[in-house]
């Protein structure tokens, strides 16, 4: 490798590229080389002499980032959350960090919405019996009007806000938690912003839609959910970290809340005896809110366009 060239490392074994993802990086001497890496000691190996890594789901600590200096200069994730890299670290080390923050925005939403309608409208359920030729039986739970309700979601971001719109347009009132919001801005939205222990009593559907940080770890736990109401529902598609899964199963096995659904969890994939997965008022889907084929192709393509920039010192 000829001094002025520059490693990449991509943590996600990825090899191929669309050409518009390459084109972002135009004028620089770059190798790209896939180097499968998740935990600590692999990343560490895989990139050695980097001038930048790739990540996914790889743990970048501080002791990941020491090793790899002073040649690393940069970290990029294919994704959003950044709560597998310590941003505080990377800063004091001069390791710029990027991320693409407008990926599966409209996926993620849709996915949300997708969870809301599913458990307010009791569909899997519905769907299992009717295929066991239980017609017409709506088993457990009432089969409840969304319309003229209030929607509470918890981080109102790019995310948040697209998931705001959709509920709006179902005829739900939306309110939101989100400490890093302007009043004006939630009202042009035509959101109310309300205080976290509120928003949980009076909201039939709670949508979590914040990163997942030192302050959100935990932040739905019993006390939080023994103030929803018995006919509410839960929607995670943010981070798993965010709910303590034992007082989310104790809430539903006691009736305090309704049902959940669930995109994330503490634990990926879960054990198979986990108590969520057995239970009817609960939906668990496999980390997959974010996916569609135009989100991949245009998260590489994102992914390139930040490291380009990184490269070139932008």
């Amino acid at each position: 490798m000829s001094a002025a060239e520059l490693l990449v490392i991509d943590t996600t074994g990825r090899a191929q590229y669309p050409p518009e993802a390459l084109a972002h990086l135009e004028g620089l001497r770059v190798r790209i080389e896939p180097r499968r890496a998740t935990e600590e000691d692999e990343v560490m190996e895989a990139g050695r002499g980097a001038a930048a890594i790739l990540v996914t789901g790889a743990y970048v600590t501080r002791r990941v980032l020491e090793a790899l200096r002073p040649e690393l200069r940069a970290v990029v994730r294919y994704g959003v959350g950044l709560d597998r890299i310590d941003l505080d670290a990377a800063r004091e080390l001069g390791v710029k960090v990027r991320n693409v923050r407008s990926f599966c925005t409209n996926e993620v939403a849709d996915h949300t919405l997708a969870l809301v309608l599913a458990l307010s409208r009791r569909i899997v359920r519905q769907a299992i019996d009717s295929r066991a030729g239980h017609w017409r039986r709506v088993g457990e739970g009432p089969l409840l009007r969304l319309s003229g309700r209030r929607a509470g979601i918890i981080g109102l971001g790019e995310i948040g806000r697209a998931v705001a719109h959709r509920l709006q347009a179902l005829g739900m009132e939306v309110a939101a938690h989100d400490p890093f919001v302007a009043e004006d801005t939630a009202r042009e939205l035509g959101v109310a912003l309300l205080p976290l222990d509120e928003l949980l009593a009076t909201a039939h559907v709670v949508c979590v839609n914040c990163p997942l940080t030192d302050a959100t770890r935990g932040l739905i736990g019993a006390a939080e959910l023994a103030a929803m109401g018995s006919d509410s529902i839960i929607v995670n598609t943010a981070r798993g970290g965010i709910i303590d899964e034992s007082a989310l199963v104790a809430a539903l096995q006691g009736g305090e809340i309704a049902g959940a659904g669930l995109d994330v969890l503490a634990q990926e994939p879960p054990p198979p005896d986990h108590p969520l997965l057995a239970m009817d008022n609960v939906i668990v889907t496999a980390h997959m809110a974010a996916s569609s084929q135009e989100a991949m192709h245009e998260l590489v393509i994102g992914v390139f366009r930040a490291l380009g920039e990184v490269l070139r010192g932008v």
